[in-house]
């Protein structure tokens, strides 16, 4: 046990070989304390203090130091200038040290003192704090968990508190590591080393020398997955343990691991794990560094991996946020989950055109067996259409057709699909077919398959053939940027009595065609302070709306049965159909169809009904603003490693718009101005933002977010916050 006054080559006991001296920190206060898990470097960095400052004493506790005798007596042979000499009297022991302390302006730097567990060494080594905090030393901590004589300065914002996101490497500190390990390392293996490492000390150090490749292939030959075990995992107990390995091995928020997972104690573990510094915490969801979430997700058995993944899907088919349910079969192979997924809702991805989710189904299933729902087998014949693959089209379509005695929906698309698809071949013969298919879907009030924009055609030249009008009866209806409803071959806009009259059918349009109750449609209407007369209001409103709409041809577009209302959705022309799905994608983070569909995004005429205060109305705007926000975030993210500034801005504009206090969404335009050369435009927008956090919450921007404004400032070092 090395307790004397350590300075220059002495301390190299603590002192990883190569020492990368860190720069930028934050200033020591009267009371410091370091708290991260192991691996940070918090005593190298208690060595570099111990240079740096003038008057500073090193000490570090052992387990056996645990006891006030030992712990004076460590001072005692620490602070060479004590003229009293411990002699069980420990309070007057204590009186000389705070004296010395306080006459020499010495700074404490205490490593492992979170080694104090009992009471009475606590208590005693609480004087020193107390006095540290009134006087003029200072003391610096460095734990990996907070001990309890340190708590109250914690929780009183007494203590400067400096966690991993302090301590890990910055990415010129990685560099340095790096060139001292591997000089002729390349700059984008460095990139590679930083990201992985999420500035991990001991993992940047560990890989740092690996040839370039693979850094996981590194890692797990490596001291690291034993590093691991020993300093991090075995210390937890089970259920935090449970927790840290679900956590690595699967992401997500509290109640995904709360009732997907079925871990109880998910909150509290994710707060034990990130005030440990294990991780870190945003938006509810934790977030390791890659290489460690890597080698704890290995440490998870094959069997508990499959149970873990089946309780996830299993939770993520029940939310219907299929995306992430698929791509967890696409790494378990659950075949009968996917099949069930198609079976269900694949009508429901259909008309959100989310076709890779399909397809990525499909693939699950053929790898273990044949589909044999014929719902599913329908799902995947539409896909197959929209790829391009028309004889699997069929045999699918013959598949679910087999299974019925009779003239069946899937016997009726498949001669919709033929008839449309060999329609210019020979017209006079396939019309008939493509007419008698539509008339069995109208008849039996089944919806229409999707179709291209060549079949589409070939339908609408049809209907005007059979009509001998140029300009089909629709109703338009766009919501987003305010609703806007049209009618006629003038595209003139309805004009009723009230404004309540319009959103009857941008509310009936939002049931996808479920027919709603009048008890529905009034607490839609009026969810507070209903009048008396509601009933007969909405009689008058929906009688006007009827009269309105015959003008235009339209008689039957609002229907009424069974005591409950629907729109007819064959007469409906929903101009929002494109931008809805792509909201859509944004929320289930599907990036695939979203690259498909920027531009719709790029021409974002504005929020969803605006205008309208309903609190339904309300409540479907919030839902497709966050929606629209992580969509043009997805798609940004792209074009900014692609460099493609000036389209990124845009979509970051437009989602700036609908949440002008979103940190990450500043970042990108920061991003994108520093990528365009615009050091101007850099500064004013993060002094624009600045000024409005201070203005409406009286705060400022994060501590990462001010960091990354003045790395783009690097050749400035005059401008600092």
């Amino acid at each position: 046990m090395i307790t004397a006054n350590i300075t220059g080559s002495e301390y190299s006991f603590v002192k990883p070989e190569p020492f990368i001296r860190r720069e930028g920190r934050p200033e020591i206060s009267q009371l410091t304390i370091i708290c991260c898990c192991a691996g940070y470097g918090k005593t190298a960095y208690l060595a570099q203090l111990n240079d740096e400052i003038e008057n500073s004493i090193f000490i570090s506790f052992d387990k056996l130091d645990d006891s006030p005798s030992r712990i004076v007596n460590l001072l005692g042979r620490s602070i060479p200038e004590l003229s009293c000499v411990y002699d069980s009297d420990i309070p007057g022991f204590m009186e000389e040290v705070i004296s010395v302390l306080y006459q020499r302006g010495i700074t404490l730097l205490i490593d492992n003192a979170d080694r104090l567990t009992s009471p009475q060494a606590a208590s005693v080594f609480d004087i020193l704090v107390q006095a540290a905090v009134r006087g003029n030393f200072r003391m610096v901590f460095a734990v990996r968990q907070i001990p309890g004589f340190l708590l109250g300065y914690v929780m009183d914002g007494i203590a400067v508190l400096m966690g991993a996101d302090e301590m890990s490497f910055t990415a010129s500190e990685t560099a340095s590591l790096a060139d001292k390990l591997c000089p002729d390392a390349s700059d984008s293996f460095i990139s590679s080393l930083h990201s992985f490492s999420g500035g991990w000390c001991i993992a940047a150090a560990l890989l740092a020398g690996a040839d370039e490749g693979e850094l996981s292939y590194f890692a797990d030959r490596s001291f690291l997955p034993e590093y691991i075990k020993y300093n991090i995992t075995d210390p937890l107990d089970e259920d935090l343990r449970r927790y840290l390995h679900a956590s690595a091995f699967l992401h997500g928020d509290d109640d995904f691991f709360r009732e997907g997972l079925r871990l109880p104690d998910a909150s509290y573990s994710r707060g034990i794990i990130t005030r440990m510094g294990i991780a870190s915490a945003g938006n509810g969801e934790i977030t390791y560094p890659e290489v460690m979430r890597y080698i704890l997700s290995h440490f998870i058995p094959e069997k508990e991996k499959n149970d873990l993944i089946k309780k996830a899907s299993g939770y993520y088919i029940d939310n219907k946020r299929f995306a992430e349910a698929v791509k967890l079969f696409e790494v378990s192979g659950n075949a009968s989950a996917a099949e069930s997924i198609l079976a269900m809702y694949g009508g429901r991805m259909l008309d959100n055109c989310e076709f890779e989710l399909i397809g990525y189904c499909g693939s699950i299933i053929g790898n273990v067996e044949k589909v044999r729902d014929p719902d599913a087998l329908g799902a995947l014949a539409q896909y197959y259409y929209y790829n391009g693959e028309y004889k699997k089209m069929e045999q699918a379509f013959n598949l679910a057709d087999s299974m019925f005695g009779k003239e069946n929906r899937f016997s009726v698309l498949r001669k919709l699909y033929k008839g449309l698809l060999k329609y210019n071949l020979r017209p006079g013969l396939y019309s008939e077919n493509i007419t008698s298919a539509i008339e069995w879907l109208r008849e039996n009030d089944q919806p229409m398959p999707f179709l291209y924009s060549k079949e589409l055609g070939i339908l609408e030249n049809m209907g005007k053939e059979k009509s001998g009008s140029e300009n089909p009866r629709l109703l338009y209806i766009r919501r987003f940027g305010g609703l806007h409803i049209t009618a006629g071959e003038n595209r003139t806009e309805i004009q009723c009595k009230t404004k309540r009259s319009t959103e009857i059918i941008a509310y009936m349009l939002e049931q996808g065609g479920k027919p709603v109750s009048r008890e529905k449609l009034l607490n839609a209407l009026w969810p507070e302070d209903m009048p008396a007369n509601a009933v007969a209001m909405l009689h008058n409103m929906i009688y006007h709306l009827r009269r309105v709409l015959t003008e235009y041809g339209l008689e039957n577009i609002i229907m009424y049965k069974n005591k409950y209302y629907s729109i007819n959705e064959k007469l409906v022309a929903d101009e929002d159909k494109e931008l809805i799905s792509a909201c859509i994608a944004g929320g289930s983070g599907d990036t695939g169809f979203l690259l498909g569909h920027d531009e719709i995004l790029r021409n974002y005429p504005g929020r969803y009904l605006e205008g309208t205060d309903s609190f339904w109305a309300s409540e479907k705007r919030e839902y497709y603003d966050r929606c629209y926000i992580s969509a043009c975030t997805l798609v940004s993210e792209g074009y900014i490693s692609e460099g493609r500034f000036e389209e990124a801005e845009l979509l970051l504009k437009n989602a700036y718009r609908l949440d002008p206090y979103s940190e990450q969404l500043v970042y990108g335009l920061l991003s994108c101005y520093s990528g365009l050369g615009k050091p101007d435009k850099v500064r004013e927008c993060f002094e624009e933002y600045t000024e409005k956090l201070d203005l409406e919450f009286g705060t400022r921007p994060g501590k990462w977010l001010r960091k990354y404004f003045l790395s783009c400032f690097s050749d400035e070092p005059e401008y600092s916050l």
